[in-house]
Order: C-alpha cells, then structure tokens, then sequence
C-alpha cells in the first residue's frame, strides 16, 4: 500500500493516483484505486473522473480500469525532447561562446513566452548577464522573433494571440507597430534568421538562428546578444552562428537535401 498523509492536498492525492497506476501496468479500477490508497471513494471517483476527461487517463471499456493516459506521453516527450536537446545543444553553445567572448543563449517558446534554457556567459570582465528566470514575450528581441516567425507554436501565437496584444515599448527601438512587426517576421522566414537592435534594452544587440528537429519542425532558437558595433560584429558572428545553429539540428536529427 502507498502510504499516505492524513490530510493530503488535492495535488498530493493526483500524484498518488500517478504513481500507483504507474506501477499497475494493467491498469486499475476504481475500487482498487481506493483501496490501494485508502482514500473516500467519492474524492477518488471525482479525480479519476477529471483525469480520464482531461486525457491524462484511458479506461479499458471491456475491463472498466484505468491506466496513465496518452496526455502524459505526449508531456513526457515534450520533457524529454527538452533533456535531449539541452544535452546535446551545450558543447556547440560553449564552443560558439568561447570562439567570440560573447553570450549565448538557447531559447524556446512555451505558450506565450520566450524562456532562456541554456545560457552561456562570457568570459569577459564587462559582458551581458541574464538573470535566472528571465522571460521575454515572442515579439521582442532575435530569439523571440525566429520562433514567432518559424516555429509551429510561433504561428499559433502569430495567428491567435498577436492581433489582439498591445505591444509593450521596452526601449524607443521596440517595434509596437502591428503591420512593421509582420513585415520583420514575413523577412526573418525569407533570411533565415532574425536580429535585435537595442530592442529590448538599449545598447544591447543580438542575432538568432534557429533550431531544426528531426521533423524539420523549428524547436529552439540560438542567439547572441552583445554590445558594440552592431554591423561589424553581426558580420563576424552570423556565420558562426548559422553554422551552430546546423550542427546541433543535424546532432538531434535534421537532414536537409
């Protein structure tokens, strides 16, 4: 039996209903999972109920038991795709870091968000710091921008949450202007990459490529802010960073022809 406290939370009894059916490969019934876990079959019959609905539970319809559902597999492989490409992701990121003495970044977008998942620092005494946690709306600086523009959940964002969001001036480059942002983001398709010129804060630029899977699908960004000379520099490192940006999409999969 799995033991359990005498006043678990709503959250604690759905992990307990997890992590049983996770070790009944055949699934359960209702009256087992009660049984199982000591625990009133009212609250029980609600939870399942609200699982099954949800898809985080299948029931056998001959047998009536209930097993881990297909919701789960399908976040199961978000996280491990997310795993994988950190692992794999971070030796091109330090090489790229330490060939320039620049920050790196690798980003994805979840919902309406841009979140840094690796972030190299450079080495330098005066350099770009990020704080953990940091998120960025999709609209705003490189990375963001090539996942709204080539990214799958970018184009859900694009279609159904841009028209109606008010874009928030973070510097007086930020682009708040619909129609000139569609235009940035119809050239980023076309370029195959994006750029930020003091968009997000002044003084700091940056350059972002993309990250292809094995389904072509556009997961992750690459990017490199810095401060300086804006044009001589994105002529130096664009190449480096296309060339990153290809090695880790052919790493996780990617073949192009």
């Amino acid at each position: 039996m799995i033991e359990k406290s005498s006043d678990v939370p709503a959250i604690n009894k759905l992990n307990l209903i997890f992590d049983l059916l996770a070790s009944e490969h055949r699934g359960l019934s209702q009256a087992a999972i009660c049984t199982k876990l000591n625990l009133p079959k009212a609250t029980v019959s609600r939870l399942i109920n609200t699982l099954h609905g949800m898809g985080y539970l299948e029931q056998d319809s001959k047998e009536g038991t209930y097993s881990l559902g297909a919701k789960l597999l399908m976040l199961g492989n978000i996280v491990n795709q997310r795993l994988n490409l950190n692992t794999i992701s971070k030796p091109y990121l330090e090489k790229l870091s330490d060939s320039i003495s620049e920050m790196v970044k690798l980003s994805i977008i979840r919902g309406d968000l841009i979140y840094p998942i690796i972030t190299i620092e450079s080495k330098k005494s005066i350099r770009i710091t990020l704080d953990s946690g940091t998120v960025f709306p999709p609209y705003i600086g490189a990375a963001g921008k090539v996942l709204l523009s080539l990214s799958s959940a970018g184009q859900e964002y694009k279609k159904n949450v841009l028209p109606f969001t008010e874009l928030k001036k973070y510097t007086e480059n930020t682009v708040s202007d619909l129609k000139e942002l569609y235009s940035l983001l119809d050239q980023i398709v076309l370029d195959g990459y994006s750029c930020d010129k003091e968009e997000e804060s002044t003084g700091i630029f940056a350059i972002a490529a993309p990250i292809y899977d094995s389904n072509s699908q556009v997961i992750a960004a690459v990017s490199i802010p810095f401060f300086g000379d804006y044009e001589k520099k994105k002529s130096k490192y664009l190449p480096l960073l296309l060339n990153c940006a290809q090695e880790i999409s052919r790493a996780i999969g990617y073949f192009h022809k």
